[in-house]
């Protein structure tokens, strides 16, 4: 049976016949037991790195040990990522308002250069139904951005009420080093004529606009991160590809797993009223 006689003759000895593990009774390591203690110490009190502790320990207490035993000694203990031993005080992470569809939050990405021309990514997403609308343009600014606000107009099947962005300049001149802007800033002027509320995001606070930053992430991840375009036809093709796959079949977790389309349909049935047309026929547009 391949099996040893003095395999058989251990198995005769046993009263059972469960498998016993194969691990050594005594392990012999290359560090003493009575260092064990100091090496943790160091790690949790002190914060030293692999190499001050095992430099430390081979030049005052044992020449000859090894770097490696160092670090297998810090594995085996769980103290092998120093960074989280750091005492940092975990930030309290926040929660959106709830708000009715309508409210969409808006940030401005780069896009690679091809043939040594530079764009923007526009993109727009709906804080209830997680709707995502993006276009690209050649500009970043006030014109560019009341253009997009348009465009997000048509495109959303609810009425835009609030839209949420940063302080740059593509929306806003609040913020004008010269002192109190002269003019109106054409996307405000927007904003104003169509009634929408457009709010700033606080200043030096850009995770107050996190959702729409963690979407353009996501967008580049699945598009320019991850394949090289040979002209703006082709990189368009990806992009408004990725948003119609987002919209419509990508299920959203932290909504429960529902598509942002799905979503949007449960909010029609609640509140008809606000909507110009069905969700499912978001794209009836194009």
């Amino acid at each position: 049976m391949g099996v040893a006689p003095a395999t058989i003759a251990k198995w005769k000895k046993r009263e059972e016949v469960k498998d016993r593990s194969s691990r050594p009774k005594k392990i012999d390591t290359a560090i003493p037991l009575t260092l064990y203690p100091m090496i943790e110490m160091l790690r949790k009190d002190w914060f030293c790195d692999m190499d001050r502790i095992w430099l430390a320990l081979r030049k005052t207490v044992l020449p000859q040990l090894s770097r490696s035993s160092v670090y297998r000694h810090l594995v085996r203990t769980g103290l092998a990522d120093r960074k989280a031993l750091y005492p940092y005080a975990k930030k309290k992470i926040g929660k959106f308002r709830k708000y009715p569809p309508g409210f969409i939050h808006i940030d401005i990405f780069y896009l690679p250069r091809i043939d040594g021309n530079r764009r923007y990514l526009y993109v727009g997403i709906d804080r209830a139904t997680r709707i995502l609308a993006i276009q690209a343009y050649e500009n970043q600014d006030g014109p560019t951005s009341a253009r997009f606000l348009s465009y997000c107009r048509k495109f959303y099947p609810f009425r835009v009420k609030r839209i949420l962005t940063d302080n740059g300049a593509a929306f806003t001149n609040t913020f004008y080093k010269g002192g109190k802007a002269q003019k109106v800033h054409p996307f405000d002027q927007a904003c104003e004529l169509t009634r929408i509320r457009h709010i700033l995001t606080k200043i030096k606070h850009p995770w107050t606009n996190g959702l729409a930053e963690r979407t353009g992430g996501l967008i580049k991840e699945a598009t320019v991160y991850r394949q090289h375009y040979d002209s703006t036809g082709e990189m368009d093709s990806a992009l408004y590809g990725f948003e119609r796959y987002f919209n419509q079949h990508r299920p959203y977790k932290a909504m429960g797993g529902k598509t942002p389309v799905e979503l949007a349909q449960e909010w029609f049935v609640k509140y008809p009223k606000s909507f110009s047309r069905e969700p499912e026929f978001l794209y009836a547009m194009s």
